[in-house]
């Protein structure tokens, strides 16, 4: 027992810088995002997130948690019922989600594991950058120095709590150590089969794009392998490994059994842009951003200043021909060099894509075979790829040493360019913490109580989107899905990763075929067309029209009437210009106008009410096909506290529009708008 307590301690020791680092790496964890996201029953700062991905990330897990045990074992029928998917496609780190799931009957009603993920990944990022540099830099405060570029590096804190499974970044400094350590462990193939097994388990149970990313690094260890070790076959050892590993996760996961389409288009247009090393897309305090298009966002790559003082240092002793290297014979010395130019090729040319740019001129343009598209397509955000190269750079950048820099002057050197990457991305790291810092207070947008009483007093088990929640209102469909788990009752379709397909829609229109009684069907108001189609019992609950075959108990149905006539939200802004909200109704301004509400309708007669003061001043108008066919008003009637008209639809349309405009010099208040579909 003292023996090992004394071993312990020895390894302690002699490891301390990089226990430093990955300590400093949690301190600096707690800084940015501060301590209220660790509280694994805070679940509000998840639900309240702006982009939307957080909170797909932790309704995946909910759902997941909630879901029968099947096989594979992240297979779940209860987001897009009656079809199973995996939680993969939620994104919600698969393996940390299994973990948790075998312990659910221990765990609180609410639940979560990713601010803890967060943490465990600045830990890692710390600790890793300290065991990369410590190669090279052979000094504990050099390497403690060193070892902070990689936690305060752009692309990690880009990506945490954004997409947070992808911040997991210690993956591909796993992969680096690998290569930079061959000499002292890896060089055993037992060792490096074992390493890349566990590496492929890791990005097969994390995230996949990691697969490609730390599959260009294993290229680069096989170079080194067959080089160093002169193994022939068993250079490839490692690769089958690697793919074992992954594919093993994957389909436990249930990777391959959920019918997910297995790309989608954007090959070329979520790239990386040949400037984006030193284009700071908004994270630097001195440097001006430089053009790119909106969608190379996923290859955002700014280095950070200090790093990019510290490679041109680098280049410059380079240049003068000052660089280290060691005294065997040339394709000895140079072999990783050579396996890091041949990883930093592979994923510039990958994460580049056919489509090469600088700042916004196309530099050249492939056109690739349909097969080659469709495989590239599984790694749309081809940007995402250059992180092995970025951290390659990092890498040259902190180590690159000379005879004439001593110890001193290399850790004032390295200080300083620490300081200078910290002032650099100073502003960004403040609005991290000024966002998750903070206690949230979630709200649903279903407050009524009339969806619980339907959970508890009805036999309705599953819920039908009709309407395009999905895509047309994110927030809304978060909030059916967090409603939804909570009570036991499954969704037709959920925002992941990658599209069900025709399976969706196939499912969909099975269960409008059915009209079982235990489905409730969701109806945006504006798709006149798509309920007016179907024998239902008609509900309005906050501002969505949801219908069931069999009456639901102490509801008030809507008359044939209601179910025809979309009325305005009077205290919504949502279709105004140069207009304002009062506690009347509309108040618009001169020149300013209503528009909208984009109705899905079938031909035929409709009738439009307007009440208000003021009204004569108003011009009426209608039209469709994004405004370019145009419907005449008839029986029109002006008065001033009433305008009413008809048009005449003769085709079934999906954005029939009602425009209203002041063409006078004063306000005009609007009351209420109702548009009514005749018999």
């Amino acid at each position: 027992m003292k023996d090992r307590l004394y071993k312990a301690k020895e390894a302690l020791i002699k490891h301390r810088a990089v226990w430093i680092c990955a300590l400093l790496g949690g301190a600096a964890f707690v800084c940015i995002y501060g301590v209220h996201i660790l509280n694994p029953c805070y679940t509000d700062w998840l639900l309240t997130s702006e982009d939307g991905d957080l909170t797909q990330h932790y309704l995946g897990w909910k759902f997941y948690r909630h879901a029968a045990w099947r096989f594979p074992l992240g297979m779940l029928d209860t987001l897009a019922y009656p079809n199973a998917t995996s939680v993969i496609f939620t994104d919600s780190i698969p393996l940390f989600a299994f973990f948790f799931k075998i312990f659910r009957f221990l765990l609180p009603a609410e639940f979560q594991y990713f601010g803890w993920f967060g943490l465990l990944c600045f830990l890692l990022q710390g600790g890793l950058g300290a065991v990369l540099v410590r190669k090279y830099l052979k000094n504990d405060v050099l390497t403690v120095i060193g070892g902070l570029f990689f936690v305060f590096s752009p692309v990690f804190i880009h990506r945490m709590f954004w997409m947070t499974s992808l911040a997991a970044h210690f993956l591909c400094l796993l992969g680096l150590v690998f290569i930079v350590y061959y000499e002292e462990k890896f060089y055993r193939t037992k060792n490096a089969v074992i390493g890349w097994g566990i590496l492929g388990v890791l990005c097969g149970g994390i995230h996949l794009y990691f697969l490609p990313m730390c599959g260009s690094i294993l290229a680069g260890f096989m170079l080194v392998d067959f080089v160093k070790g002169h193994k022939k076959g068993r250079t490839f050892l490692p690769l089958l490994s690697y793919i074992g590993g992954a594919a093993a996760v994957i389909f436990l996961f249930g990777g391959f059994s959920s019918g997910m389409k297995p790309g989608n288009d954007g090959v070329g247009y979520y790239s990386f842009n040949l400037n984006g090393f030193f284009n700071p897309q908004g994270w630097s305090g001195y440097l001006r951003d430089m053009p790119c298009t909106d969608s190379q966002y996923e290859g955002f790559g700014y280095l950070g200043l200090g790093i990019l003082l510290l490679l041109f240092f680098a280049l410059a002793l380079w240049l003068g021909g000052n660089m280290e290297y060691g005294k065997k014979e040339w394709i000895q010395a140079h072999c990783k060099e050579a396996a890091f130019f041949l990883i930093g090729l592979i994923v510039l040319i990958a994460a580049a894509s056919n489509v090469v740019m600088y700042n916004d001129r196309v530099l050249y343009e492939l056109s690739l075979p349909e097969p080659v598209y469709r495989a590239w397509s599984v790694f749309r955000a081809t940007g995402r790829l250059i992180w092995p190269l970025f951290y390659l750079l990092v890498l040259g950048a902190i180590c690159a040493d000379t005879k004439s820099l001593g110890r001193k002057t290399k850790g004032v050197l390295l200080l300083l360019c620490l300081l200078l990457q910290l002032m650099d991305i100073r502003g960004m790291l403040l609005k991290k913490k000024e966002i998750y810092d903070r206690k949230e207070v979630y709200e649903s947008l279903l407050p009524s109580k009339e969806w619980q009483r339907i959970a508890n007093e009805t036999e309705v088990k599953h819920i039908c989107f009709v309407s395009d929640v999905v895509d047309g209102d994110r927030k809304l469909l978060f909030s059916f899905a967090d409603f939804a788990s909570d009570y036991g009752l499954t969704l037709n379709n959920f925002y992941f990763a990658r599209s069900i397909g025709e399976k969706g829609e196939r499912a969909r229109e099975e269960a409008l075929a059915a009209l079982e009684p235990d489905t409730l069907f969701v109806f945006f108001k504006n798709e006149m067309a798509g309920f007016l189609s179907y024998d239902l019992n008609y509900y309005e609950i906050d501002g969505l029209l949801v219908g069931c075959s069999r009456p639901l108990p102490d509801l008030e149905p809507l008359t044939k009437k209601d179910c025809r006539t979309y009325r305005y939200d009077m205290q919504s802004g949502k279709y105004l210009n140069n207009a304002e909200v009062t506690k009347e109704g509309y108040l618009l301004h001169p020149y300013g106008n209503t528009y909208g509400p984009y109705l899905h309708a079938v031909a035929g007669k409709y009738t439009v009410t307007v009440t208000g003061s003021g009204l004569t001043a108003l011009e009426a108008k209608s039209y469709y096909s994004g405004g370019d066919i145009s419907l005449e008003p008839m029986e029109l009637t002006v008065e001033e506290n009433r305008i009413s008209f008809a048009v005449e639809l003769a085709e079934p349309v999906r954005d029939l529009e009602f425009a209203l405009w002041n063409t006078g010099g004063n306000d005009i208040s609007v009351f209420s708008i109702e548009i009514e579909k005749m018999d």
